[in-house]
C-alpha cells in the first residue's frame, strides 16, 4: 500500500513538478511529511496540464522520495 498525502497544488516548478501544502496524510503511512512538499509527478494524464493544476486539490500515491527530496508520486484531483 502507497502513503498517501493530499491537499492543495501551491506553485508549479516546472512541466513534471509541483509544489503542494500537504493538508492530509494518510493514516497508514510508514514515513513522515512536512506541510509542505515538492511533488514530482509519475505517470499519469496530469503531467500534460499540469499548470491546471495550480489551486487544486489533490491526492498524490507517494512511491519514493527522491535525491532532491521530491516525492515520486501518481497524481490525482482529491
Amino acid at each position: 500500500m502507497l502513503d498517501t498525502v493530499i491537499g492543495p497544488v501551491t506553485g508549479i516548478v516546472d512541466s513534471s513538478t509541483f509544489e503542494m501544502n500537504v493538508t492530509h496524510i494518510g493514516k497508514h503511512n510508514k514515513f513522515q511529511y512536512t506541510n509542505y512538499e515538492k511533488i514530482l509527478v509519475a505517470e499519469n494524464n496530469t503531467k500534460q496540464g499540469l499548470h491546471q493544476l495550480n489551486g487544486r486539490k489533490v491526492r498524490c500515491l507517494v512511491k519514493y522520495r527522491d535525491e532532491y527530496n521530491r516525492l515520486y508520486a501518481d497524481v490525482e484531483l482529491g
